[in-house]
Order: C-alpha cells, then structure tokens, then sequence
C-alpha cells in the first residue's frame, strides 16, 4: 500500500522519546508498505492565542490551550487538505495536531496517550478553561472515531482514552513500543552494584528521591554506586560518595551511542521512581541488555516490569525508603541471574519493534 506519513518531527531526528518513536515507527511500515511521501508539518504557534492566555494567567483567570488553538489546528488541517499525494492511505505519528483535518482517504495514527491523558499527567489541569479543554477534547474523540485504526503503544493508554472520552474504542488497538537502542546479541553484565538513574528531566522522573534513597543504600553496601545519565543534577544538589553523573548522551551520534550501550552493559538495575510518564522507553532499552528495573507502579509501567520477575514496583515512588528497600533487595537477591534472563526474555518476546511492526501491519491487513 501506498501511504503517506505525517508527522511533526523530522525522520533525521531521533535521539530518543517521541522522536525515536516517530522513527521506529516510519522505518516499521517501510517493511512492509511504501511510505510515497513524508510530510513535516509543525506551524509556528498561534502567537495571539499565547499573548491571550499568558495575559489570562497573570490576571488570576484560567488559560486557554494556546499550543492547540482553532487557528493553529486549522493552519495544520490546510496544510493536509493542500498535500498533493495520490497514496491509498495516511499515517498519521500523534493524535492531537492533526483533529481538524479531514482526510480524503483511509487513515491510522500511532501514539503513546491522548490529549486528555497528557492534561491528566502532564499538565495542571485547573490551570485550563473547562470549556477550551472540551473543545479540544470533542474534536479529538471525533477525530479518532473516523480513523481506520488507532493504534496505541500501550493497553494501559488505550484503556485511559476510552475512559476519558467514553469511547467504545472498536478500532483501537495496542501494538506496543519497542526500545530505541541496538538489541545486544547477549547479556554482558559481569559484576558490581552499579545502579542507573536516566532521564531528561531530573526531578518530575524522580531524581532527588533516588539520591535520598542511595543514601541508605550506601550504608547496607558501601561498593553500591549510583550513575545519573541525562538531564545535570541541579548546581544546588551536592552529589554524595558513589554518586557520579555521567552525562548526556545523543542516540544520532555514534560516539555518544556506543558511550551510553557501554554504560547499559555494566548497569546492576534501573531505578525509575517516575511521577509523570506513560510508557518508558529506557525500561526495555535496559532490558534488552539484561537489566532489571526498579520503577513506579503506574501508568503503562507495569506491562513492561514483572514484579520480583523483571524487576520491582513501587507502590509509593515518592518514597526514599521504598526505593531504598528495593535496592537492597535486588542486591540481597540470591536470584538476581536468573532475573536478569528473565527480564531479557521477557522483553525480546513482547516488546521489540519488529514486533510492533507485525502487529500494525497485520492489524491493517485485517
């Protein structure tokens, strides 16, 4: 089949999150369809709309959602209706963007939530007009229900999107994620406590808990270490004994991405205390190497960690001396290898991209 992508992120760009996915994604239809055109569309922000809801908020009144106003959503929607393609079908990364266009052929989209879950989990949702936050909702549940198929990345999201707009969902459909990092032939891990804390934004994914948490640790096992990768802790944070931060690392850079697999490949367990999230990409980038993962039981996490299986969940992620106790556990664990083999296999027989690129396609198919 013919299909033209669309997305608001560049194919060349993909270092990790949504872009990684965008291009996971893109290169899985390619396997089995002809991709005829990708389009980039991302329009400047609707400056007026912004200028309106920044003066709302300093004024003490709820704000509209500027990022998705009518006159941006309709830019975007023209830009669609203008696409000079002749392909049998439309692809479309994302939902929320693209609610005001009207396609003139059979299309699908691929997201990991929708735009009422994000409001839940990312965004202060009292901050928002009730009414501006329908709005944008009504269009979206309309938007979906025209698709041929939505496809999720998880069950966890899709469950929440026929939650939030009372949808029946008979053309949802979970196909999964996959980590964005090469799968290693086997498991290299050797020896030592070696325990990753990874994320792009330090503080809503649980940073300063784990630190808290280390602490303790250090006291039962004083050879245990702690490796911050990603977002550089606060200047204000003193980084205590065994605690050391190893920096950012660039997927699209192949010196960067040899650096980080180095680091994966001596990492005893994944601490992930995470407030805010839905799926987590780096769980089963870790997985694939053989590394367990300590992480929050919420959101889309529990369908990638098996409790005392594959890893460890938290009921409380706010908690220093919850993580701490799982820490300890896992390096009390007389079992850990075979935790380890657990956690590989579980995540090379449910959560690659191959796989999902499987379950798209035979989902079209049908």
């Amino acid at each position: 089949m013919n299909i033209t992508y669309i997305s608001n992120i560049p194919v060349n760009e993909f270092s990790g999150g949504m872009s990684g996915i965008n291009r996971a994604v893109h290169d899985q239809l390619k396997r089995y369809h002809n991709i005829s055109d990708y389009c980039l569309i991302d329009p400047e922000i609707d400056l007026l709309a912004k200028i309106r809801s920044k003066a709302l908020r300093m004024l003490g009144f709820k704000a509209n959602y500027h990022f998705f106003s009518n006159k941006r959503l309709q830019i975007i929607a023209n830009q669609i209706e203008t696409l000079n393609t002749s392909s049998e079908a439309m692809f479309f990364m994302g939902f929320t963007q693209w609610i005001r266009s009207k396609p003139n052929c059979p299309y699908y989209c691929y997201n990991d939530a929708c735009f009422g879950t994000y409001v839940e989990y990312y965004n202060n949702k009292s901050e928002f007009k009730e009414r501006d936050l329908e709005r944008i909702f009504n269009l979206e549940k309309k938007w979906l229900e025209g698709a041929e198929i939505v496809f999720f990345n998880s069950q966890w999201a899709l469950e929440e999107t026929k939650r939030l707009y009372g949808m029946r969902g008979d053309n949802f459909v979970n196909a999964g994620v996959g980590g964005f990092i090469s799968i290693p032939e086997r498991d290299f891990y050797e020896s030592g406590y070696n325990f990753l804390f990874i994320s792009r934004e330090f503080i809503p994914k649980g940073g300063l808990i784990v630190l808290e948490a280390f602490k303790k640790v250090k006291e039962i096992e004083p050879s245990a270490e702690l490796w911050i990768a990603g977002e550089v802790p606060p200047q204000s944070i003193e980084l205590s004994d065994g605690v050391h931060y190893k920096g950012f690392f660039d997927k699209t850079i192949p010196e960067q991405k040899h650096q980080l697999e180095a680091l994966f490949k001596r990492s005893f367990a994944l601490v992930h205390p995470t407030l805010k999230d839905t799926t987590t990409l780096v769980i089963s980038e870790l997985a694939y190497y053989g590394c367990p993962a300590i992480s929050s039981n919420r959101f889309a996490i529990p369908e990638f960690v098996k409790p005392d299986k594959t890893g460890l969940l938290l009921e409380d992620p706010e908690s220093p001396e919850e993580v701490a106790a799982c820490m300890i556990k896992l390096i009390q664990n007389v079992d850990y290898p075979v935790m380890r083999r657990e956690t590989r296999k579980n995540i090379l027989n449910n959560h690659t991209w191959d796989m999902v690129g499987d379950r798209i396609h035979h989902a079209i198919n049908r």
